[in-house]
């Protein structure tokens, strides 16, 4: 049975995912890495807040090299609010207190 790829051929197709996935990490972050963050900051709001959370897509900062999200209370979908990392401290942050004083407030 005969190869239908050279060595060369491959190689390139090789260097070519290579690149496609180093592309891709820069860009939008280490898949893993997303999904290990996403749990993370569902973990952060619900102990900080001691209800429960619905997490939206997560985002990658190219820039600042850190990881964001939208969240929600799964009793109040409406209610989207940011998440995710500091730029310096990379420590978590969240604007859930001041999206609901906002909303108490009558504020848009």
């Amino acid at each position: 049975m005969k190869n239908r790829f050279g060595k060369g051929e491959i190689v390139f197709l090789l260097v070519v995912l290579l690149l496609g996935m180093g592309v891709y990490a820069i860009f939008y972050g280490l898949p893993w890495k997303s999904a290990s963050y996403k749990k993370e900051f569902e973990t952060y709001l619900e102990d900080k807040y001691r209800i429960d959370f619905q997490m939206q897509k997560m985002s990658f900062d190219v820039m600042h090299l850190r990881y964001s999200s939208h969240a929600y209370p799964t009793e109040d979908p409406t209610l989207v609010f940011y998440v995710g990392q500091d730029m310096q401290t990379k420590e978590f942050e969240d604007l859930y207190d001041y999206v609901l004083e906002k909303r108490r407030s009558g504020r848009k």
